[in-house]
């Protein structure tokens, strides 16, 4: 009996103690949200709070990367940083591609064309030339796809100004008859169309803006999109501000000989279209049609043949 008493006594000792243990855990936590939350407020909209807020890729990863573009930027060629400026601002300047962007990822890219073409060459185990056709290909796949991307905008940028110049210049002409001075109707065209040539002109009014004369801004601007058509445009004011001719007459020129410029051209692409169609016909088509034309004829006279005993 005195022992029963004295274990009951025990267990009511230790579940007040379990108890009160148990409060003062659930007292120090609160304490420490409200501690943490606390500090969050203070530390909200500091520095320190917003640089904790950003991911780990803008905390880490990019300083990385832009370190390392800088990086290859330095031991590249001042002539390979050049050419890769000229090919991004006539590929429109994109805002995630930079000149340092472009020469890190084409040595990235030449480096893994380099090792896969040296991987093909230790595991392939097949004939040494085909082996070396592979690994060439495969490294000037690795070297040249950086250019033939940006190549493929350049071509696709130019397309469009090619298309949109001769509508643009007569909404110059228009502006220019009405009274407005040239760059007063660059100004009409910069709001009321949209497009790469547009934004070119805008360019060319804020590089106006800056100090640069018109002569130097149109001609950085044929020189930066490098299209013949423009060039022309460019050439044409020119001549027509150094020797006073009215600038809508030229216009009004240039926007004709435009378009007879794309019409011989659509005329040159469609007497090209019937020698382009004669290999996929010869090699494609042809086949195919004689095996639906010839092939059950050959059938019935192989059967027959077969029953000859031949």
């Amino acid at each position: 009996m005195f022992v029963l008493i004295g274990l009951l006594i025990f267990g009511m000792i230790a579940a007040l103690l379990f108890a009160f243990i148990a409060e003062s855990r659930a007292v120090r936590v609160q304490e420490r949200v409200e501690e943490v939350q606390q500090s969050q407020i203070v530390l909200r909209g500091t520095p320190l709070a917003d640089e904790l807020s950003k991911s780990i890729y803008e905390r880490l990863g990019a300083p990385a990367l832009y370190r390392l573009r800088e990086r290859v930027t330095e031991i590249m060629p001042s002539q390979a940083v050049g050419a890769a400026r000229r090919k991004l601002d006539r590929a429109g300047s994109p805002a995630y591609l930079t000149a340092a962007t472009l020469l890190t990822v084409k040595l990235f890219s030449l480096i893994g064309g380099g090792l896969a073409a040296v991987a093909l060459l230790i595991i392939w185990e097949g004939p040494l030339l085909t082996k070396l056709i592979m690994a060439g290909a495969i490294l000037a796949i690795g070297a040249l796809a950086p250019d033939y991307f940006v190549e493929g905008m350049i071509r696709s940028r130019q397309a469009q100004i090619r298309k949109t110049i001769p509508d643009i210049i007569d909404l110059l002409v228009v502006s220019a008859e009405a009274g407005t001075g040239l760059d007063g109707a660059l100004v009409v065209v910069t709001k009321r169309k949209k497009g790469p040539l547009p934004d070119e002109f805008g360019r060319v009014l804020t590089e106006m803006r800056l100090g640069k004369s018109r002569q130097e801004a149109w001609a950085d601007m044929a020189e930066r999109v490098g299209l013949t058509e423009l060039g022309m445009l460019v050439a044409a004011l020119r001549q027509a501000e150094q020797l006073g001719v009215s600038i809508a007459n030229t216009l009004r020129t240039q926007a004709d000989s435009l378009r007879t410029r794309r019409s011989i051209r659509i005329r040159q692409v469609a007497a090209t279209l019937s020698v382009k169609m004669l290999f996929p016909l010869i090699f494609c088509i042809l086949p195919a049609l004689f095996i639906v034309v010839l092939g059950p004829g050959l059938m019935t006279i192989s059967g027959a043949m077969a029953t000859l005993g031949w």
